[in-house]
């Protein structure tokens, strides 16, 4: 119901409306505007800014903490944002995001629920009472305000009660016969100006805001703000129309103190009824020119307040013109990012065009660490042989740098399709399979489902460091939906067949020697624990009986960066893990993979019937929901 991104600009607006409405409503109340009604106009503006705050801010050039670090770490050269696919297990845990959602969405309905209730209680007040005589002072308030309401007097009614708009309807209590004409003529007035300004609308409209914010404090306090001064513009007319001031103050104090009925504009309110009797008593004038002082003032601070707020607490946008080279870094990373696939049937990469020859003395170095794609789930449903010929770039570390899809082929001879080879060499074939290049139509198939497949898998392989990197080669693979992939060439070289899911190229490499003894010691005291073999040759993989998952880091969350770490571990004689380095890097992943194996444990490793340490290479694997 809510995800990350939406909670963040829900807090930061939140934020931005808490400074604007305390820097404003602090610089209204230290001026001391005497006019109501320009109160009123500035307290109902500084509510509706704050309401259209994101609406103001509009499509600013925002560049988001994630992006910032996405571009740190893609510039250092050491984060793949390649969109590599893996396999782990999504979390579980609580979902306080959605149950926040709830809660935000609960409360709004709750309270439209009681703006309802009250609307139906209004309705049913329509025929209640008795309706009032037009005519004396009744009718000559009513010529003159312009207004054609119905007066009606209610048994039981705490307040006077003013609402519609084409059929209003003003709703005085019956104990008002019992005061004298000048009391009875106020109220009447207040509630007629009521009618002839169309308050009822404006008092909707915020229990309408107030419903949507009912979380935020400070839009419940400036809506409190807008409704007062609108009552003390009301109390001035007021007076000024009936000329009894005195009558109008015993009106408050007689019917201040009694419970309203939402959803209308109360006669009085108890907290507000000191304040109105105040201001009733004195007369107060403030010349235009002040007038216009405080309103710019007033406007000037609201302005201000409102860009450090948005400064302080952006809301998360998308980024639009590029003003410098930061945002237009963001702009590719998060491009190439979103779009992993599209990306591998581009021309050659920034590394692969600065890529060394293959020469005798700067070979293809040898493959570490491999993985074999499986045949594509999402492969067309006649699932054809297909074989695709990548062109792959070692960084100088021996990382799997840039992969970019060349041609495919269907069909059975379809590996001496793309090699040139003619009708030569394998099982029964199509009399003439069919080539794809990046420039035919057809080339869209495979390089959404099997280039990306082959991309995932290759992206994993480790080499050695080249003799002089970065370089680039061309590996082809061969998908058939009844086998698994097969490597039909790699760096140039034909007939190399490598078949299974995870494999180590080449011959094991050596074991490592055992560390030197400590001075002073012979070789004879020197441990059998500090001797290290390597997995490999008649050295197998030991088992593991303790799995930790790694977690998560929050930063990396953010930022949606997942991937393959490789590490190479040492277990120990007693099957723990004693140490790790990583091979393949992603930086903001590295040391939550680290933290997870240093705690797996495995069965200890026996040679010539004593344990031994031993070194090996694991994955670990992040991916996002």
């Amino acid at each position: 119901m809510i995800d990350g991104n939406l909670l963040s600009n829900l807090v930061s607006y939140s934020a931005q409306i808490a400074c604007v409405a305390g820097v404003g409503g602090l610089m209204l109340m230290a001026l001391h505007v005497d006019t109501a009604a320009v109160r009123h106009a500035l307290w109902r503006s500084l509510l509706a800014f704050c309401v259209a705050l994101p609406w103001v801010q509009g499509r600013t050039t925002l560049v988001r903490a994630r992006d910032v670090a996405l571009v740190a770490a893609s510039l250092s050269g050491s984060v793949d944002v390649s969109g590599m696919s893996t396999a782990a297990a999504p979390r579980a845990g609580v979902p306080w995001l959605a149950l926040l959602g709830v809660l935000l969405v609960g409360g709004i309905v709750v309270r439209l629920l009681w703006l309802g209730i009250g609307l139906v209680r209004l309705r049913r007040l329509r025929t209640a009472g008795e309706v009032a005589t037009a005519e004396g002072d009744d009718a000559e308030l009513q010529r003159l305000l312009g207004t054609r309401a119905q007066v009606r007097f209610v048994p039981g009614l705490g307040q006077p009660v003013t609402f519609g708009v084409r059929r209003a309807i003003v709703l005085l209590p019956d104990t008002l016969r019992d005061h004298s004409p000048e009391i009875q003529r106020a109220v009447l007035c207040h509630e007629l100006i009521h009618v002839q300004r169309h308050d009822w609308i404006w008092v909707l409209v915020e229990e309408v805001v107030r419903a949507v914010f009912w979380f935020h404090p400070a839009i419940w306090w400036l809506i409190s703000r807008v409704q007062l001064t609108r009552e003390e513009t009301v109390d001035e007319l007021t007076v000024m129309a009936t000329s009894g001031r005195r009558a109008y103050i015993e009106a408050l104090l007689a019917f201040g103190d009694q419970k309203p009925l939402a959803p209308v504009a109360a006669f009085g309110r108890t907290r507000h009824l000191f304040r109105r009797v105040v201001l009733l008593s004195k007369e107060a004038g403030m010349s235009s020119r002040r007038v216009m002082l405080s309103c710019f003032v007033v406007a000037l601070v609201v302005m201000a307040g409102s860009w450090y707020a948005v400064g302080a607490f952006p809301l998360i946008q998308g980024i639009q013109a590029p003003p410098s080279s930061l945002v237009r870094a963001v702009d590719r990373l998060r491009e190439t990012q979103a779009a992993p696939a599209q990306a591998t049937n581009n021309g050659p990469g920034p590394l692969e065009a600065r890529a060394k020859p293959i020469t005798p003395e700067n070979p293809v170095p040898r493959r570490l660490y491999a993985v074999m794609p499986l045949y594509p789930a999402d492969a067309p449903a006649d699932r054809p042989n297909v074989t695709i010929s990548l062109r792959v770039t070692l960084d100088g570390s021996g990382r799997v740098a840039e992969v970019r899809a060349l041609n495919g082929a269907v069909g059975s001879r379809a590996a001496d399709a793309i090699q040139g080879r003619g009708g030569r060499g394998r099982g029964s074939a199509l009399s003439s399979p069919t080539v794809v290049g990046p420039s035919t139509a057809g080339t869209g198939a495979f390089t959404s489902v099997f280039s990306r497949a082959a991309n995932d898998a290759i992206r994993q392989w480790v080499y050695e460091p080249p003799a002089d990197g970065p370089i680039a080669f061309e590996v082809t693979i061969s998908f058939s939906p009844d086998s698994e992939a097969q490597l039909v060439s790699h760096g140039g070289l034909f007939g190399g067949v490598l078949a299974g899911r995870r494999l180590a190229a080449g011959p094991p490499p050596p074991a490592s020697p055992p560390p030197p003894p400590p001075p002073g010691t012979s070789p004879e005291s020197q441990s059998r624990e500090s001797d290290v073999v390597r997995v490999g040759g008649g050295i197998l993989v030991p088992a593991k009986v303790k799995d930790v998952p790694p977690v998560y880091p929050p930063i990396a969350e953010s930022a949606r960066v997942q991937g393959v770490v490789i590490l190479e571990v040492r277990v120990g004689p007693d099957g723990r893990v004693a140490d790790a380095r990583v091979l393949r890097s992603i930086p903001l992943l590295d040391q939550a993979a680290i933290d997870a194996v240093l705690q797996w444990e495995y069965t200890p490793t026996l040679l010539n019937g004593s344990p031994v340490s031993v070194l090996m290479t694991v994955t670990v694997n992040f991916t996002l929901q």
